[in-house]
């Protein structure tokens, strides 16, 4: 779990098994086994609790390593999207700037930043 932000563990895991709109954007799901990162509202099966990390925030997620659900989009969550890009953008920039794209192609770079 991400230590920036401390966030309960037993209440973010009783608000994703409840699917509670509430705590829509106030912290997201990563899911070890898949590499995957979801709103605590994904229609999505839940995964075990022993797969379970949570980030306070989309941004954390993805700079762990986690690529955004195709079904909740974490992306699109409340105030998750000016974070999200930002934190994108910075990816794209560093690994530009380590000359990524002299060995690959803008659309490789865009599969890696789950673009």
């Amino acid at each position: 779990m991400d230590t920036a932000l401390p966030l309960d563990y037993a209440a973010c895991e009783s608000a994703r098994l409840a699917r509670d709109a509430r705590f829509d954007g106030v912290f997201f799901t990563a899911v070890r086994s898949t590499g995957i990162y979801c709103r605590p509202v994904c229609p999505a099966p839940a995964p075990k609790p022993s797969n379970v990390d949570y980030y306070p925030t989309a941004a954390a997620a993805a700079a762990a390593g986690f690529r955004p659900c195709l079904r909740c989009r974490p992306e699109l969550a409340p105030d998750a999207q000016d974070a999200l890009s930002n934190e994108t953008l910075q990816r794209a920039l560093a690994l530009i700037n380590d000359g990524y794209l002299q060995d690959a192609a803008v659309g490789t770079l865009a599969a890696r930043l789950g673009l």
